[in-house]
């Protein structure tokens, strides 16, 4: 069979109903998730790709104060180890 032909003949989705959970690890383990089907109808077009260039005072305030809190710690690590050193 011919992939053209596993195309045309999409199976149904199987829902199956668990009754016995002693059985669950084997079901699992048998469940093939379509996730090239999924991701198709997933798309998400507001997420930031990076290729844009923000100036920082035009950023988020959030953004901004974490950025600044992250820079600070590191100035600070940054001192106390140059002070050990000398």
């Amino acid at each position: 069979m011919s992939l053209e032909a596993d195309k045309k003949n999409k199976q149904e989705p199987v829902i199956v109903e668990v009754q016995e959970y002693d059985n669950i690890k084997i079901i699992l383990s048998k469940i093939i998730v379509p996730f090239s089907e999924i991701a198709k109808e997933l798309s998400a077009p507001d997420v930031y790709s990076g290729c844009k260039n923000i100036p920082f005072e035009n950023r988020d305030p959030f953004y901004k104060s974490v950025i600044r809190n992250e820079f600070a710690d590191a100035m600070r690590s940054f001192r106390k180890e140059n002070e050990l050193k000398v």
